[in-house]
C-alpha cells in the first residue's frame, strides 16, 4: 500500500466522489459546525487525541460529489508492521463515528458511495459505529456482505429545556431519589480541568476489584485487564485536549470519593462518556442519580437538543437507571467489511476468555453484544 500527504486526492471511479484523505481540517472545523448532529467523538480534536495517545492515526476522508455536496468520515487506522490493519469510525470503545454533511441529511445515494468506499479500502477490516439516530439510512445502503453488529443505545430528548425534561420525562421514583440526594451532607465539584481524575482513579479501582469478586475473577487479572484499557490516563489525556468540550462532577461524603461523572458536549449532542462509583456509598446517598441529573441540566443549559448516554443490555439493570431518567431505547447496528471473520473470532475469543477467568459459582455474566457502557 501507497501512503499519500494529506489533502491528496484518493483513487476514486469515475462516476463517485472524489475523495480526499486525510481529510483537510478547515473543512472538517466547518462541517462540524455546519452538521446539527455532531458529536465530541466526530471532531478533529477527538481524532487528534486518539493518534496521540492511543496508537491510531488519521484516515478521514473528504466525499466531494459531483453535486458539490460535500460528506466527512472521521477515521481512525491502526497499523501493525508498517501495514494499515483496520480503518473504524469509530474503533470500538471510543465512541460514535459515521459521516458529518451540512445540514446533517445524508442521502441514500451519498450512504452507498461512502460505504461503497469502505468496503473497497485494502485493509483486514473497515467499519462504522454511525450515531444511533442517524444510523437508519447507513444500514439500508449497507451492501451484500456487510457484517451487522447489533447495538442498544439509550437516548434522552432534551426538547423544551431541564424543567421540562425534569417534569415530563424524569420518572417520579429517578426525582424522589435526586431530592434524598440533595439532602445529603455530599460535597459536589464540577470541573473542567484535572481535578476529577485523582477521584475517577481511585472509584474506578473499587470498581475493578468489584468487578473481580462478583465474577470471581482473579484480583491480579482485572487489573491486569484495566491497565490495557487504562481508563484514568485516557480521561487524563483527554481533559486538556478536548476542553471546553468536557466537563466532569463530583460526589464525596465526608471527604470520601463517593462518584464522578464525565460528560462531553458538542453543538446540540451531549454525550455521557465516563463514570465510576462507590456503589456503597452511592446507593446510601444516591449520589449517582444527583450527578447524572447535573449533567442534564448543564446539557440543557448550553444548549443540548438530545443526551446520549451510551449503551446497555436490554433489561438490564443499567437500561433501567437510564429510562428511569426518560432515556429511550434506541437499536442500531454497527457495520463492518472483513476481509477476513475478526468479529466472528473476537466474540469466539471473549467467549473463551469468560470461562478462563470465571470461577464456576460465579459465572462471568456477559451482556450481550458490544457495549461501550460509561457506569461502572
Amino acid at each position: 500500500m501507497t501512503a499519500r500527504t494529506p489533502g491528496q486526492p484518493a483513487q476514486h471511479g469515475h462516476r463517485g466522489p472524489r475523495v480526499v484523505s486525510p481529510a483537510p481540517r478547515d473543512v472538517w472545523r466547518d462541517l462540524s459546525s455546519t452538521d446539527p448532529g455532531a458529536l465530541p467523538t466526530q471532531t478533529p480534536e477527538w481524532t487528534d487525541w486518539l493518534s496521540r495517545t492511543r496508537g491510531f492515526s488519521d484516515a478521514s476522508r473528504l466525499y466531494e460529489f459531483p453535486d458539490g455536496r460535500r460528506l466527512l468520515l472521521p477515521l481512525l487506522a491502526r497499523t501493525a508492521a508498517g501495514v494499515t490493519v483496520t480503518e473504524e469510525s469509530m474503533p470500538y470503545g471510543f465512541g460514535y463515528g459515521g459521516p458529518l454533511v451540512a445540514g446533517g441529511r445524508v442521502t441514500l445515494a451519498e450512504a452507498r458511495a461512502v460505504l461503497a468506499d469502505l468496503a473497497r479500502r485494502p485493509v483486514l477490516r473497515a467499519g462504522l459505529v454511525p450515531d444511533p439516530l442517524t444510523a437508519g439510512i447507513l444500514e439500508a445502503a449497507a451492501p451484500p456482505g456487510t457484517v451487522r453488529v447489533p447495538y442498544l443505545a439509550h437516548v434522552l430528548d432534551l426538547d423544551g429545556g431541564f424543567d421540562r425534561v425534569w417534569r415530563d420525562r424524569f420518572r417520579s421514583d429517578i426525582r424522589k431519589n435526586i431530592r434524598r440526594a440533595s439532602r445529603q451532607p455530599l460535597e459536589i465539584g464540577e470541573s473542567r480541568d484535572g481535578d476529577v481524575v485523582d477521584t475517577f482513579a481511585e472509584l474506578n479501582r473499587r470498581s475493578v476489584d468489584r468487578w473481580a469478586h462478583d465474577r470471581g475473577q482473579p484480583l491480579w487479572l482485572a487489573h491486569l485487564v484495566e491497565r490495557r484499557r487504562d481508563r484514568v490516563e485516557q480521561l487524563s489525556s483527554a481533559i486538556p485536549a478536548l476542553g471546553s468540550m468536557l466537563t466532569s462532577w463530583t460526589a464525596h461524603l465526608h471527604g470520601e470519593p463517593v462518584a464522578a461523572y464525565v460528560l462531553l458536549r458538542s453543538g446540540e449532542r451531549a454525550y455521557a462518556w465516563m463514570s465510576a462509583m462507590d456503589t456503597t456509598l452511592a446507593r446510601r446517598t444516591d449520589a449517582g442519580a444527583l450527578l447524572q441529573s447535573l449533567a442534564i441540566e448543564d446539557a440543557c443549559a448550553t444548549g443540548a437538543r438530545q443526551f446520549l448516554m451510551g449503551e446497555a443490555a436490554a433489561g438490564s439493570g443499567v437500561a433501567v437507571f437510564k429510562e428511569r431518567f426518560g432515556a429511550e431505547a434506541v437499536p442500531f447496528a454497527g457495520l463492518r467489511f472483513e476481509r477476513l471473520p475478526m468479529t466472528a473470532a473476537e466474540r469466539g475469543l471473549r467467549s473463551v476468555l469468560d470461562r478462563v477467568v470465571s470461577a464456576p459459582r460465579h459465572p462471568f455474566r456477559r451482556e450481550p453484544g458490544p457495549t461501550r457502557e460509561v457506569q461502572a
